[in-house]
């Protein structure tokens, strides 16, 4: 299991936002690696190389679940789309539809800050699809910080593209899902089974 935070790309958030739920993870008896990544300005050159380092490290045999919070979701699908080994990427709240997240300027235009001289489509999620991995797309009725529509807009694509997907709407914000003790982390830790605990 990879968990990549979020924090619409900005430095004063790390991975710390991770740490609750691979400790849960690691509870569960699954290999847990809590990702860090270089943000801010222009980091959209460097994150993925971060991302794609870190995979590296992880040794164990079998299937690899990417779980991203927001823009660890956009990041997620980044590395499944450059590593075959991904063999799933769950979405919490992701920013999958980085044309929509411009067009509506959430959070202060986080994504043009983000890219700096990168091309929009060399990094954007749904452009990347299809690929070998599956994509789980969750997201909250209530969220304000990544509305509903970015999964709407990111199914739509999915759909059209041949992607493998699944989605599915919640109650709650942007922040229920990196809770290890909420409804929402429970609907993620279903979505690893059978590959990751034989469908306990």
């Amino acid at each position: 299991m990879l968990i990549i935070h979020g924090g619409y790309w900005r430095t004063k958030y790390d991975a710390s936002l991770g740490e609750l739920l691979a400790a849960d993870l690691a509870a569960r008896g699954i290999h847990a690696y809590n990702l860090e990544y270089r943000r801010g300005a222009g980091s959209a050159k460097h994150m993925l190389h971060d991302a794609r380092a870190a995979l590296a490290h992880v040794t164990q045999a079998g299937p690899i679940t990417v779980i991203g919070h927001s823009a660890g979701g956009h990041l997620g699908c980044l590395l499944a789309a450059a590593e075959p080994r991904v063999s799933q990427v769950i979405s919490q709240a992701g920013l999958l539809d980085l044309e929509l997240a411009q067009e509506l300027g959430l959070s202060d235009d986080a994504v043009q800050l983000m890219l700096g001289d990168t091309p929009l489509s060399e990094v954007n999620p749904v452009g990347q699809w299809p690929f070998k991995a599956r994509v789980v797309i969750f997201h909250g009725k209530d969220d304000e910080d990544v509305p509903p529509v970015m999964a709407q807009s990111a199914t739509r694509a999915a759909l059209s593209s041949g992607q493998e997907h699944h989605t599915q709407y919640f109650e709650g914000d942007h922040y229920t899902w990196i809770d290890p003790a909420t409804t929402q982390w429970q609907a993620c830790v279903e979505q690893l089974a059978p590959w990751h605990f034989g469908g306990k």
